[in-house]
């Protein structure tokens, strides 16, 4: 648990979501998982004091983005730019706040990526913790390609669904190229032959030490299952290198064949965190073994292997490093019952949703919160979210909301606290709400469900100046991690300004009333959703 009282140290921490790769926007099956999630730790942790950066990057030389290049006809460079733009528009657009969001593959932090990456595998390579093993790779003599990553497609060797690359996105499994079953090209890729590569692969020795540290750190039970099954199938190796040309430069295998470091976010963690590091006042590192920065990254399952095999044996292996202090993870977020796909037309993007229609960023987070998909896969209902949004925010929520401020613009201007018994209420609440953001077992169901049952807190009278007064305060502490527009507004009208501080509850303050633009919820129809609605979601108005 994070102490949170007065007396509590105030502690500093480092947040990387997980990078995503620039051959899209992001869309709400992306921001339901790690991107959300993450923002709500972070506001909750400045709430609480504490000093929060939250920095990540762009994994720009996924291989899917020269793929993307290829159906758009330009520069993998200029592919990465453009959707590292729109990702960050994407994150804006649902208020998900990021203090530096960089473009590894070019920019004033390139160098050192490749630097950072470069430097940790050989020193793997020179305290002998590494391995090279012949594979086996699709090859086509006519592109000069190596059908790995993004240009190879099949089924997946342990579920035997469509996967595509090294991952199934449906079991989770990470394998080698030769292990796809049905193996094509993607592109036009002619002239196929089997090639024998050479790669990098570290050993992973102390398999109990790695399962201590993955429960630690909270990595769930389904998660951790799946590190075991691919070290039993890979006899406890972890992928370094790959064939190919796009990527961190790694010297050619003894057959002439170019590699390139096969990144699996630790390398990411270093350069976030020089980032992190120059704004630091004693330029602490926040991956350095005895750096007192605490420590979080997100991901979802498809990313579970690369973030927990690879990451935490490779970041302690020469012991002036140290892996993530806790996980973030999820399962994925479907769109009315099944995967989005950008391929098929069936997402719904992140700025879409708030700037092509009335919907709220913070009503969206609120419903994705809601449905979080922190234990299990999860979906968005295009119904379930009119109605969350029409009945429950557009209609309790903000009736009430006026109820309470109406009382407090008619109250003369005085100073107020929160009355008991209301103040007890309120202890109790916060207290359910720490244990909804424990960072080994963060939920925010949880934290929605606490925000929820003090929105609907029935034993008060909104007419009372004193009883308005401590529920719109009370609202706008438990809004603030998961609808920070309303709890901003809220925390102005009841006499406080920014930022929105646990200690801050018990201070007295003369509300403003009335004042300033309210915030306020639209209810929501069919209609009004569909211009960022796919064609694939044939819907009738019943809301």
């Amino acid at each position: 648990m994070i102490p949170t009282t007065d007396s509590a140290p105030r502690r500093k921490f480092f947040l990387m979501p997980i990078p995503p790769t620039p051959n899209g926007g992001l869309h709400l099956g992306h921001i339901a998982g790690p991107y959300l999630r993450m923002d709500m730790i972070g506001r909750y942790l400045r709430g609480q004091g504490h000093e929060v950066a939250v920095i990540s990057a762009v994994d720009g030389f996924d291989s899917y983005v020269l793929w993307k290049g290829v159906q758009e006809d330009r520069p993998p460079e200029e592919v990465c730019r453009t959707y590292h733009a729109r990702i960050a528009r994407d994150l804006a657009a649902l208020d998900i706040e990021v203090d530096a969001f960089l473009d590894l593959v070019q920019g004033p932090y390139a160098a050192r990526h490749a630097r950072n990456a470069t430097a940790v595998v050989t020193e793997l390579v020179t305290l002998g913790l590494t391995e090279t093993v012949t594979e086996k790779v699709l090859y086509s003599r006519a592109t000069g390609r190596y059908l790995t990553g993004a240009w190879l497609t099949g089924e997946c060797p342990a579920c035997r669904t469509p996967a595509a690359g090294y991952f199934c996105e449906a079991c989770g499994a990470l394998f080698r190229p030769e292990q796809m079953l049905n193996p094509r090209p993607r592109a036009d890729d002619a002239g196929l032959e089997w090639r024998q590569v050479e790669s990098l692969f570290l050993r992973i020795g102390d398999e109990p030490d790695l399962e201590r540290r993955m429960r630690s750190c909270g990595a769930p039970d389904a998660f951790i299952t799946l590190v075991r099954r691919h070290l039993d199938q890979e006899s406890r190796l972890f992928r370094l290198t790959a064939p190919g040309t796009w990527g961190v430069a790694w010297p050619a295998d003894r057959w002439g064949n170019p590699r390139v470091l096969f990144e699996a976010a630790w390398e990411y963690a270093l350069t976030c965190g020089d980032r992190y590091a120059e704004t630091d006042p004693e330029h602490r590192h926040p991956m350095a073994r005895d750096s007192e920065v605490t420590t979080l990254v997100s991901f979802g399952i498809d990313n579970a292997v690369l973030l927990l095999a690879g990451n935490i044996p490779l970041m302690t292996a020469s012991g002036d490093r140290k892996p993530f202090d806790y996980v973030l993870t999820n399962y994925f977020y479907n769109l009315q019952g099944s995967k989005f796909s950008t391929s098929r037309r069936h997402v719904i993007w992140a700025t879409d949703i708030v700037e092509m229609t009335p919907a709220s960023s913070d009503a969206v987070r609120a419903f994705l919160a809601r449905e979080s998909p922190e234990r299990e896969t999860t979906n968005f209902d295009v119904g379930d979210f009119i109605a969350f949004a029409t009945r429950r925010l557009a209609g309790t929520l903000q009736a009430r909301i006026d109820r309470a401020r109406g009382t407090l613009g008619a109250a003369p201007p005085e100073q107020m606290t929160v009355p008991q018994p209301l103040r007890t209420r309120l202890e109790a609440s916060m207290t359910a709400f720490d244990q909804a953001f424990r960072l080994d077992a963060f939920s925010a169901r949880a934290a929605s469900a606490v925000l929820q049952a003090w929105a609907d807190l029935d034993d008060i009278d909104l007419s009372r100046p004193d009883h308005a007064y401590g529920w719109l305060k009370g609202l706008a502490y438990f809004a603030a991690p998961i609808m920070p527009r309303l709890a901003s507004y809220l925390w102005h009208v009841v006499g406080h300004d920014q930022p929105i501080l646990r200690r801050h509850l018990a201070i007295a303050s003369v509300p403003r009333g009335e004042t300033g633009r309210p915030v306020r919820f639209q209810p929501l129809s069919l209609g009004l959703l569909r211009p960022c609605l796919p064609d694939s979601i044939g819907l009738e108005e019943t809301v």
